[in-house]
């Protein structure tokens, strides 16, 4: 006879279930989108305990593969960094904002909010936040690029600036056609 799944173990089956569930019933709903490979980036901080020197971020851009011109692009934004949390983290205890330089035939640049950790991050395990999200309006035909830019992570009321250092890869691309 099978032993019950713990109350634990029962909401991470119905979770799996609900997400396989709602990623297969969109399939035939929304837009193709690129995933770009995951772009490590190099990032100086400062702020109260910013570490010293060029920090490694990965970061993913998930971004439409096509857009009519003068259609929105929404862009969904993960980032992980290689440092870990030096003591145990509540979830959605830690947010943060990214900006998004736009290449290609879009010009300017975009913030990804809502970014946070949606689980608790355990003490000596590297940080990841997900969920940031942003949208442009793209209205030039080509190759609209998005490459990670300047980042803020706010935890316990205190802000860390992080600016790239050097110039940070294309994350993401979206074929604009004509309308």
């Amino acid at each position: 006879m099978r032993k019950p799944l713990s109350p634990h173990r029962k909401r991470i089956v119905t979770g799996a279930a609900c997400a396989a569930a709602l990623a297969g019933g969109s399939l035939g709903l929304s837009a193709p989108t690129a995933v770009a490979d995951t772009v490590s980036v190099g990032y100086t901080c400062t702020g109260p305990g910013a570490p010293g020197g060029v920090q490694p971020l990965k970061v993913s851009v998930t971004a439409p593969a096509d857009v009519p011109r003068g259609g929105t692009a929404d862009l969904t934004v993960e980032v992980t960094t290689s440092l870990t949390a030096p003591l145990d983290l509540s979830a959605r205890s830690v947010t943060g904002e990214m900006r998004i330089d736009l290449g290609g035939t879009a010009t300017g640049s975009v913030t990804a909010t809502g970014f946070t950790n949606p689980a608790r991050i355990p003490s000596g395990t590297p940080v990841s936040l997900t969920g940031g999200k942003a949208s442009v309006t793209l209205d030039s035909e080509g190759t609209a690029t998005f490459a990670p830019g300047e980042a803020a992570v706010h935890v316990f009321g205190v802000t860390v600036t992080c600016t790239v250092s050097g110039t940070a890869p294309v994350a993401a691309t979206t074929r604009v056609t004509s309308a």
